[in-house]
């Protein structure tokens, strides 16, 4: 398979995808935990998710200068201190007995997940092209479920002792950070281009509008991600269901099954879809699996549900990527990805405080419903749209 020859010929392709797995930890090892962070703290759900928030909220702002540094002094100077303050940052929050000081931490660790996940993708890009890139990026992405899978059960089971207990995972981000330091490769630059502005190529000839369409699609995906899958639904198992932590971290892994397994065919998908068919396909599915979820009165029928939203986001995630990565000139690739990645940050920082909003509302199963069937609408009308005109 390409991406094991790529394993195998380039150690740095080991330190991208172990570094993948690292940055998921940041939400996926803790989501689960949230009710019982809701009950060690005695706050509000609100309060408690703002664990998500306040990780996800600095790469809304962060980012970008993080690209644009990326673009001038290289990729590896940033990478290696990110895993280093990940670790550190969130293994300290074990010590911590003040929540405000816990999200002022868990703040600095989303930062530096924020760089490290932009630059796993924008490195990918770097290093390889063609059909090795977008196999590299739908095995990252699988990679990422894989994480995202197992994190969960993982924080569930660890949360099941304390609330503070997932934390101490955290600085495994260390041994990642210590090999790439030798093994990771720095992208060769053009040193012609060095000094080019990334505002230069936003004011040239180059058509924004494929951009604009993939930046809106990733705030999309990952307001439903954050605000659906790893907010609402863990609330809602917790709540109508009596499932302990535990328990919510076994479902919330289901997703990730089928998204591991869709994104390895990345490249299979877009031989015979065009990249915003195969993303509008990922918000139909996602719409189908919150619409079943609002409505299953059997806690098996959620776990059928899950699978398809992981469907939905292994048609959607790994292929904004590779039509990221295959769009952007080599020159201003870490300042396109890091746009990227800011908008990323911003879905998931909005995504559980509006889901949490709406829920005190209308109920967590009426929000999701509303939001799946709106979802579906959207997806199937653009769908329909990129086919009429593929067909033009």
């Amino acid at each position: 398979m390409e991406w094991i020859r790529s394993l195998r010929n380039s150690p740095a392709v080991a330190v991208i995808f172990a570094s993948t797995l690292v940055a998921v930890m940041g939400v996926s090892l803790i989501s689960p935990a949230l009710p019982a962070v809701q009950e060690a703290w005695n706050i509000s759900e609100a309060q408690a998710s703002l664990l998500l928030s306040a990780f996800t909220l600095p790469g809304i702002f962060l980012t970008l200068p993080i690209g644009l540094l990326t673009d001038r002094i290289g990729r590896k100077p940033i990478l290696v201190p990110a895993l280093i303050v990940f670790g550190l940052s969130g293994g300290s929050i074990i010590f911590i007995s003040d929540f405000t000081h816990i999200l002022a931490l868990r703040a600095i660790q989303g930062a530096a997940s924020s760089a490290i996940i932009m630059l796993t993708v924008t490195l990918l890009g770097d290093l390889y092209s063609g059909e090795q890139r977008r196999v590299l990026i739908g095995t990252n992405a699988a990679i990422l479920a894989v994480g995202a899978a197992g994190y969960p059960l993982l924080g569930g089971a660890l949360a099941t002792f304390s609330w503070s207990v997932p934390f101490a995972c955290f600085p495994l981000a260390l041994l990642v950070a210590v090999p790439g330091m030798t093994l990771l490769e720095e992208p060769h630059r053009n040193e012609n281009n060095s000094n080019s502005s990334i505002l230069e190529f936003l004011a040239g000839p180059t058509p924004m509008t494929p951009f604009v369409v993939l930046y809106l699609a990733i705030l999309g995906i990952f307001v439903i991600l954050y605000g659906a899958q790893l907010t609402a639904v863990p609330f809602l198992l917790a709540n109508e269901f009596q499932l302990s932590s535990a328990g919510i971290g076994l479902l919330l892994g289901l997703p990730a099954v089928t998204m591991g397994v869709t994104a390895m065919q990345g490249d299979r998908v877009l031989q015979l879809l065009t990249s915003f068919q195969s993303i509008a396909l990922g918000f139909v599915s996602y719409g189908i699996g919150l619409v079943i979820v609002a409505i299953a009165d059997s806690i098996y029928v959620v776990a059928g549900a899950l699978f398809l939203f992981g469907l939905g986001q292994g048609l959607a995630e790994p292929i904004t990527d590779t039509a990221l990565n295959e769009r952007a000139p080599d020159e201003f690739r870490g300042s396109i990805m890091s746009i990227r990645t800011s908008v990323l940050r911003l879905g998931t920082t909005i995504g559980p405080p509006l889901t949490v909003g709406a829920a005190t509302v209308f109920g967590y199963r009426h929000t999701l419903l509303l939001s799946g069937a709106g979802i579906f609408a959207f997806g199937v009308t653009w769908f329909t749209i990129k086919l009429f005109k593929y067909y033009l």
